[in-house]
């Protein structure tokens, strides 16, 4: 069996038990078992296995047990546990991501994590010296090392518990809750946490991870937090299981600002994970959705460029600011940490070939806060003082927004290898700008607390991201950021984040990242609620950018309940209209449109784009006018103006407007108009020689220039020219 396989297996295995089919669940299990040699495991399966069937045969033979539900929500839960203990054995004795490495490590640990609290305590702390007295640098050396062995020594201790005894709780605590440990050891060992119950389901991970998430200390709450509502994303069927994780879970919206703080982590989540799909959209999407859209003949007439985007595209201007009801730290992460774009991750593409060093083999090390007292920062600057204040550009890199904990890490790790001129440069400039940062974020500090806790989510997540895109291990877990949190369908979310003010604030941050599908749901459970003017117009335009336009039309009827002569609401019907063929309508609209704006070039230009639609050229050509009056200097309206004019044979009018777009930047379709024109008045010399131009411009694209002047024929026939003609031009064009 292949890791592929088993995993596989046990995810039909969890699915059969989270649907109550408990039978095939413990058929799967029997099976899956046969692959491990753990006689404990074995006997806990046949053991499950037996109560089940000692159930039903109780309940079905002698009298119906009141205590059935209460035992099948425990089958459940054994069944799942031991799902989870076959998957781990089995990695474990297959040596798979490892797994023995870290084993033997702590089997050969020199110090019995849980017998010796004292002595783990106090090397944490830095109360156990190492060496004497006599050589403080070298002995201060040794202590760091010897304590970050340590420190890794207990994340894979902790990372690899399948579940959490008392008595390895009682120690996690005792570490978190010391005063003289540095905070960076707590919160690296709050992450082993979070990285175990991924690996493996546990409540107590769950409950460590839930208190951790009420800590004074931010760097540890806010990583209990994350883990915590990653465990929920994982995990959010398997949590009903469970009533005392959901009476905890219940609790949160009771104390608004740890329900404040949980929307701040859905929502730095929601940006790590668009990273992706935002290089995919650079890289995929080569040609623009509008014009996928826009018909041939606007293509021709580049009757685009003409028009301003604002109309059809672009949001409403009055829409309030969706931040308005949260805090304005949401706004300031983003004007002075320059991390992220919109999302984007702008340091992954730079930072992602930086993970080779021997630093990241450490599993640990994907997580550790970047600290002055780690021993790769001392090994990385050995040697490198001439010149340069280490100290101070350790300590202003700690504290720097700018980069996550990974990345700071690969940038100092990548310092050595830098020629000395170079380094020298790089660094003094990098000094110069984390001082000015670091004191704009002092003082954001100083007015805002919770701006903190933003920039540890920001770090923390993209330091996550990293390690479940970039280690080579990452297939032992799932694909986190690619799970959809959906609050209004996964029941653990609706207890935390179901009320307006939350679903509000989280419907208008998808629809400021542009994700309409997300922002939709939430707009339409809103607009249950209370149905309102702007939460219809949001509707609307949700569903115009997915491209459902008779539905945008619908939504925008219902908020025209409330106010018809809305200027921005009548330009979207008027485009929704076209969009769906109804010509006539949105005609009617843009009349009323050019009415209320009647110099407005935008709007008297898709009038005349809309007569064209229908073939009304003599009207088309009235509003192209219109918008040359506005605007005598624009050429982007040379190219209507003269088409209309072949097309009603005023051929003279024509050759005029297409030949000053000629005679600026022509591309093919120009000198192809220009030469239709120059055909039907007779002159079939100058249509050769323009005709050649086109397709020259073309790049010699033969089967446009045929295709397109095919098209184009019905217009040339009603100054006489025929089929034969047009195929004879055609060859004689290409014969060239």
């Amino acid at each position: 069996m292949t890791f592929s396989e088993l995993d596989n297996k046990h995810k039909e295995i969890v699915t059969a038990t989270l649907q109550g089919r408990l039978l095939d669940a413990l058929r799967l299990l029997m099976d899956t078992r046969e692959e491990i040699h753990s006689s404990d495991i074995q006997n806990r399966c046949t053991s499950t296995a037996d109560t089940y069937h000692n159930m039903l045969k109780y309940f079905f033979e002698m009298a119906p047990d009141p205590e059935r539900h209460k035992i099948h929500l425990q089958l459940q839960q054994s069944i799942l546990e031991l799902a989870d203990d076959i998957k781990q054995q089995w990695i474990s004795e297959n040596n798979v991501f490892e797994r023995k490495k870290y084993e033997m490590r702590i089997m050969h640990s020199e110090i019995n994590h849980l017998q010796e609290r004292d002595k783990i305590l106090d090397y944490l702390s830095g109360q156990q010296k190492i060496g004497d007295d006599e050589q403080p640098e070298i002995n201060r050396e040794k202590t760091l090392r010897v304590r970050d062995n340590l420190v890794k020594t207990l994340f894979y201790y902790f990372w690899l518990k399948n579940g959490l005894k008392e008595n390895e709780t009682s120690l996690l605590w005792s570490i978190i809750r010391s005063e003289s440990i540095d905070s960076s050891i707590k919160s690296i060992l709050t992450s082993s946490i979070t990285l175990s119950l991924l690996r493996h389901f546990d409540r107590k991970k769950f409950i460590f991870l839930f208190e951790a998430a009420q800590l004074e200390d931010p760097q540890i709450r806010q990583r209990g937090l994350i883990g915590l509502f990653l465990g929920i994303l994982v995990f959010y069927n398997r949590i009903l299981l469970y009533p005392d994780l959901i009476d905890r879970l219940q609790s949160i919206p009771d104390d608004p600002v740890l329900q404040e703080r949980f929307l701040a982590v859905l929502i730095q989540f929601i940006r790590a994970a668009d990273t992706e799909k935002i290089t995919k959209k650079i890289q995929d999407e080569i040609v623009p959705e509008v014009l996928k859209m826009r018909s041939e003949l606007e293509e021709k007439l580049n009757l685009d460029e003409l028009l301003s985007k604002e109309n059809f595209e672009e949001k409403n201007p009055e829409w309030e600011n969706f931040f308005k009801d949260a805090p304005d730290v949401y706004q300031k992460l983003e004007q002075f940490s320059k991390m992220q774009t919109e999302g984007a991750d702008v340091f992954l593409g730079a930072f992602a070939m930086l993970k080779h060093f021997d630093f990241f083999q450490e599993l640990s090390n994907w997580f550790a806060p970047f600290h002055e007292s780690n021993p790769a920062i001392h090994e990385a600057f050995a040697g490198l003082n001439k010149g340069m204040d280490v100290p101070a550009f350790i300590e202003a890199l700690e504290q720097s927004t700018v980069m996550c904990n990974s990345d700071k890490y690969s940038f100092c790790l990548n310092v050595r290898h830098m020629p000395d001129q170079q380094r020298k440069m790089m660094l003094d400039l990098f000094n110069l700008e984390m001082k000015s940062m670091n004191e704009m974020v002092q003082d954001e500090f100083t007015l805002n607390a919770e701006l903190k806790n933003k920039i540890i989510n920001t770090q923390y997540f993209q330091d996550l991201y990293r390690f479940f895109n970039l280690h080579p291990d990452k297939k032992e877990y799932p694909e986190i950021f690619k799970i959809q949190p959906d609050i209004l369908n996964i029941k653990v979310f609706r207890l935390i984040y179901e009320n307006e003010k939350n679903l509000k604030n989280l419907a208008e941050f998808y629809f400021a990242k542009d994700q309409y599908v997300e922002a939709l749901k939430l707009f339409g459970w809103l607009n249950r609620k209370e149905s309102r003017f702007e939460l219809l117009e949001k509707i609307g335009f949700c569903h115009q950018k997915l491209g459902d336009f008779e539905k945008a039309i619908e939504s925008y009827k219902q908020a025209e309940l409330f106010d018809k002569n809305k200027l921005w609401l009548k330009k979207k019907l008027g485009y929704c209209y076209r969009k769906t063929g109804n010509f006539k309508k949105a005609i009617d609209f843009y009349r009323s449109i050019v009415e209320l704006e009647p110099k407005d070039q935008n709007n008297l230009a898709y009038l005349g784009q809309l007569y064209i639609d229908i073939e009304n050229f003599d009207e088309a050509l009235k509003y192209y006018y219109k918008v040359e009056y506005e605007q005598p200097d624009n050429p982007k309206v040379f190219r209507p103006i003269g088409w209309c004019s072949f097309v009603l044979g005023k051929y003279d009018n024509a050759i005029k407007y297409f030949a000053k777009v000629t005679e600026q930047k022509p591309g093919k379709s120009d000198f192809l108009n220009i030469g239709h024109v120059y055909w039907a008045s007779g002159n079939a010399d100058k249509a050769l020689e323009s005709y050649r131009e086109a397709l020259k411009k073309s790049e010699r694209n033969e089967t446009w220039f045929r295709d397109t002047l095919h098209k184009d024929s019905r217009y040339l026939k009603k100054s006489g020219i025929d089929d034969l003609d047009i195929s004879l031009m055609i060859d004689y064009v290409l014969m060239a």
